[in-house]
């Protein structure tokens, strides 16, 4: 078969939202993956019995009726996929040179914890949260809105999303508070965009951490189970899944989309076509710009990425709830000034002071097969930049030369020495080391400069800044983090978004 109702370029959790919303509705699809598995930032790896997440450490919105809740529920997941909650007490810690302070499924208690810990900002704290909440209140609206009545409603709350649309979150804090320390412990989240307070959205900020305080979600079975559950669901529908089918090209008939074309010289026709790829990729590689207008050429030109990562994934026999660990994230801060921690990687070069997240997901999910009987997994993330790994990014994947792996190897020592404060003895009784840098992001997972968040979440590359999920050519759709923002949810919202606009189209056109 080569010709589908829609055809999905790429198998992250967009793309697998966009196929199965498609499928589901009983049309014809094709999901077309370049790698070797099915996934991006969701397909996990295994060493010696040992299975790692590459993308997923914990979602938000997951309680019943809530809105990722009821996208899986509408995609018909949830018979087979299931979420634990982290600890409602604190799933993050947020951990300072002598502070510390944890988020949990109450903004409440976090207020309260800052008033306590910070009396005399206790006024300004409750004018933030009054004012963070309405924001939020009216990020859902905008989110929700259907139809010209719901649009009115929303009329009034708009001007004051436009007053903060090109805030970043340092000029909000700065409107509010003095102390540097309370302004670095609300920014402590900034690390799930990659950003410090200086250069992230505050409406960005504002909404992850609403996002997350209504509660966090481990899937039982990890990521492995999330991107299995997909792929035996599309099955079950009928779509068609195809690994190592790089897209070289989209094709076009009078400026519309027509179908793809492979780089193994395999063509399929379809009038849609959905890619989960990211947007400069999709537009400037596989359509090219020749063929697209001035504006959206400049768009995409000026478009700024995220910072890359370095992850450490460790197969231990040590156990870390001896040391008082938990199902909690760790967000560790090495200093209070934020926006200094990130400058040297958001300018090309190594963090000298290291920050980093640490997470254990054999105790956020202690009964699936993460890891042999009485051992754990434990993942570490600091931030990287591109340039410094951008050397070696010709040359062949896991055939790199020895100076690449002194690089890669050096932060991913610092990384493990860093986290013998929360892990004593973690690195002298692993029995895996992994260690991954930006050019593996780019190698897998296709990301420009080995980006772990899409564009970037400043102010300029924020709501209508991104591109949503119709391209500037008729026929092409956009999903995941380009589209809405990088993370699960956002990325699961534009994946449905682009397959029910599919669908219309398709219904319309007929």
């Amino acid at each position: 078969m080569s010709r589908y109702d829609v055809i999905v370029i790429g198998s992250g959790i967009g793309g697998l939202s966009a196929a199965l919303t498609v499928a589901r509705a009983g049309k014809s699809v094709l999901v077309l993956e370049a790698e070797r598995q099915f996934g991006g930032f969701i397909n996990p790896f295994a060493r010696k019995k040992f299975w790692f997440d590459t993308g997923i450490h914990y979602v938000g919105e997951m309680g019943k009726g809530r809105s990722l809740y009821q996208e899986f529920e509408n995609l018909g997941l949830l018979d087979d996929l299931k979420f634990r909650e982290l600890n409602p007490q604190g799933f993050d810690r947020y951990v300072f040179p002598d502070y510390e302070i944890r988020l949990g499924n109450s903004l409440d208690d976090f207020h309260s914890q800052l008033s306590k810990d910070f009396p005399s900002e206790r006024i300004s704290l409750s004018k933030f949260f009054k004012r963070f909440k309405a924001i939020d209140r009216s990020l859902r609206d905008l989110q929700k809105r259907k139809g010209v009545l719901a649009t009115i409603r929303l009329l009034p709350k708009i001007p004051q999303l436009l007053r903060y649309k090109g805030y970043t979150y340092k000029q909000l804090l700065d409107q509010f508070f003095v102390d540097p320390r309370l302004k670095a412990a609300l920014s402590g989240p900034g690390g799930d965009i990659g950003l410090p307070p200086g250069s992230a959205a505050a409406l960005v900020m504002i909404g992850i951490i609403a996002h997350f305080s209504r509660g966090a979600y481990y899937p039982i079975g990890g990521s492995k189970k999330v991107r299995d559950t997909y792929v035996e669901h599309l099955e079950t529908n009928g779509a068609t899944l195809k690994r190592r089918s790089p897209v070289e090209s989209i094709e076009l008939r009078d400026g519309k989309a027509s179908g793809v074309r492979t780089a193994t010289g395999e063509s399929y026709q379809s009038p849609i076509v959905i890619s989960n790829a990211s947007a400069l990729h999709t537009l400037r590689d596989m359509v090219g710009y020749s063929k697209l207008g001035r504006k959206p050429v400049e768009k995409m030109q000026r478009s700024r990425y995220s910072i890359g990562s370095v992850c450490v994934f460790v197969g231990t026999s040590q156990q870390p709830n001896e040391f008082g660990l938990d199902d909690a994230n760790i967000w560790n801060y090495p200093s209070y000034d934020i926006d200094s921690l990130y400058r040297p990687v958001l300018e090309g070069r190594q963090m000298e002071e290291m920050a980093f997240f640490l997470t254990v997901p054999t105790l956020k999910d202690p009964h699936a097969n993460h890891a042999p009987q009485g051992k754990h997994t434990v993942e570490l993330i600091t931030f990287a930049p591109w340039k410094a790994f951008e050397p070696w990014s010709q040359q062949p994947v896991l055939k790199r030369d020895p100076d690449y792996m002194q690089i890669k190897n050096d932060v991913g020592k610092r990384l493990l020495n860093a986290a013998e404060k929360y892990i004593p003895g973690l690195e002298a009784k692993a029995e895996v080391i992994e260690i991954s840098s930006p050019l593996t992001n780019s190698s897998f997972a296709n990301t420009p400069n080995g980006s772990i968040y899409g564009m970037d979440h400043i102010p300029g590359q924020s709501g209508s800044g991104r591109w949503g999920t119709r391209s500037p050519i008729e026929g092409l759709l956009l999903c995941g983090a380009d589209s809405l923002g990088g993370g699960i949810a956002p990325c699961v919202t534009s994946g449905t978004a682009a397959g029910k606009f599919a669908l219309k189209t398709l219904t319309t056109s007929r």
